[in-house]
């Protein structure tokens, strides 16, 4: 048999290929001159931050502005990172900016000259093509070399091309994930104890189905998940759930490979010796049922659950630690107890069940005293406990601990809010439960006059640690502080962040009472700024308060505050 060879491809081909790569060249140069001269930039969004607003896989075009409003979404730049966030606050010529899909503001102030330049234009799936296109382009350079080993051979060529860029698209496909994609933000465990309530949301292009919550691109849900795992944790399983045009469409770009694989034929020739060489139709029958199994995959992977999507919460796991963070504040000081339990002194969670006293949620059974029945507030700090509700300290309330003997070692947390300075102790150790008959008095944290956090140990002289001044912690607002003593020396951190380190190893030496809202701060007041007042009580409201037998690591006190705030 001899083989058939395609004629030699025309000149004029060849010349209008190169034409055609000439003209797409000066466009994208003249695209991105125009770009640069403009200050316009593009943006491919990278995370969830933005919901629907920006989803991940967006192209975000931006340009610079003389001026900018809150409702904005800006790009800026923050410690060598590009952010796109909405501007939330505007106080002359500092912003404070949010992504939608956040529970509270960026912690920075944004400046003008961080802004790259507004939104004015946001294409959702559009960022997955820019990222895809220089693979795109080396791998059809790969493809193209391939099938050019035998360019003689249509079949050949167009069988290497048609299955190389399919095997290029479907490698980037996986990569990216673009389709079908969702992401766990975050979880805790439910209140009743049954399950794991998850935070997810869909990065991908095209609808999810996660338990009955149908997503959309950069939608988001909190969803419960009965489903348990023999390890212990909680699995949930997200569907894709494209409507049918769609599925459709996935079906025939699936095919388009078999599909030109049918069209493709050699040309028709006569050999030398005039017998005409019969077609192969061999392929054909391959073909064929490989497109039936390649219809029937496409809908199975568009219709049924996808385990490449399937995402796990372990309430059990050890040690606490950033990485596992944005539960609830009851599970992430509790989950310590249960991992070792020595680490937990004593915690509550300062929500005035009962007229007398407050639950120890440690399991330790130390359960705190009320001074006078509670009254409640439904402002909080800890967003996402239940019940939502702290305590209300009038200047008279105390919520104090059952004795201890000389703690020298220990971390003290608590969340309060409060419009009053100077103000007494958020928490502190005293002689005694009543303020008026304390002896002695420190390992404390209050409110000074100017509105400064005091964190203070006693050992023979002051040892304390102040927030910088000019920042007013009276402000309304919810705070977490945390104050942690140890053979390393005192560490004081605000709101999930270290604002300060002092060298004093040890405290006072006496026996006394850990205290949530009262103690004395006689003589303390004015080391930080001169007052002729030194309250016994706090004025404001507290939630959620513990000690602990050990300094909490910076890691355990950021997820600390995150599990409140996310």
């Amino acid at each position: 048999m001899t083989e058939l060879r395609e004629a030699p491809v025309h000149r004029g081909r060849h010349r209008a290929t190169f034409l055609a790569a000439v003209v797409i060249a000066l466009v994208a140069i003249a695209a991105a001159a125009v770009l640069w001269l403009t200050g316009a930039r593009l943006f491919v969004v990278e995370t969830p931050s933005m919901a629907e607003a920006a989803p991940v896989g967006s192209l975000v075009a931006t340009e610079p502005r003389h001026h900018y409003d809150v409702g904005d979404i800006v790009t800026y730049t923050q410690n060598d990172r590009t952010i796109t966030h909405r501007i939330v606050e505007a106080d002359g010529n500092v912003f404070h900016t949010r992504g939608d899909l956040n529970g509270a503001a960026d912690p920075w102030d944004v400046h003008p000259g961080q802004i790259i330049g507004s939104a004015v234009f946001i294409a959702p799936g559009l960022g997955f093509v820019l990222k895809a296109l220089p693979w795109m382009l080396l791998g059809a350079i790969v493809v193209e070399a391939l099938a050019r080993v035998r360019y003689h051979r249509r079949n050949w060529v167009w069988g290497v091309r048609l299955n190389g860029w399919a095997l290029v698209v479907t490698a980037l496909t996986l990569w990216l994930r673009p389709w079908f994609n969702m992401v766990l933000l975050d979880f805790r465990a439910d209140d009743s104890g049954t399950g794991a309530l998850m935070h997810v949301v869909n990065t991908g292009i095209l609808p999810i189905l996660v338990d009955t919550a149908r997503l959309v691109s950069g939608q988001q849900a909190t969803v419960l998940s009965t489903h348990q795992l023999t390890s212990g944790a909680y699995a949930l399983t997200p569907i894709p759930d494209p409507d049918l045009p769609t599925r459709i469409l996935l079906i025939l770009l699936c095919l388009l490979p078999f599909i030109g694989s049918l069209l493709v034929r050699e040309p028709d020739a006569v050999p030398d010796g005039g017998v005409r060489v019969r077609p192969d139709r061999r392929a054909r029958t391959i073909l064929l049922p490989l497109a039936i199994l390649t219809v029937l995959a496409v809908v199975a992977l568009t219709s049924i659950s996808s385990t490449h999507a399937t995402f796990a919460a372990s309430i059990t796991n050890g040690s606490d630690a950033a990485g596992a963070m944005n539960q609830n504040c009851r599970f992430a000081i509790t989950r310590m107890a249960s991992t070792n339990p020595s680490d937990l002194y004593a915690a509550y969670a300062i929500s005035g069940t009962s007229s007398t006293s407050e639950t120890d949620i440690s399991g330790n059974g130390l359960t705190g005293t009320w001074k006078k029945p509670p009254t409640t507030s439904t402002s909080v700090g800890c967003r996402h406990d239940s019940p939502a509700r702290s305590v209300t300290f009038d200047g008279s309330q105390c919520l104090y601990v059952p004795g201890l003997r000389d703690p020298q070692t220990f971390s003290i947390e608590a969340w309060f809010s409060t419009t009053t300075a100077p103000n007494g102790k958020i928490v502190g150790f005293g002689t005694d439960p009543a303020p008026e008959q304390e002896n002695h008095w420190d390992r404390h944290i209050y409110i000074d006059s100017t509105g400064r956090l005091v964190y203070g140990n006693f050992p023979d002289a002051f040892a304390l640690i102040a927030t910088p001044a000019g920042v007013n912690y009276a402000d309304g607002k919810w705070h977490a502080v945390v104050g942690t003593l140890s053979s390393s020396g005192m560490q004081f951190y605000v709101d999930g962040t270290l604002v300060g380190t002092d060298g004093a190893t040890r405290a006072q030496y006496y026996d006394g009472y850990w205290k949530f809202g009262c103690g004395k701060t006689d003589f303390w007041m004015s080391q930080t700024a001169p007052s002729n007042s030194a309250p016994s009580y706090f004025t404001g409201q507290i939630q959620y308060g513990a000690i602990y037998n050990r300094p909490l690591t910076a890691a355990e006190v950021k997820n600390h505050w995150l599990s409140g705030t996310w």
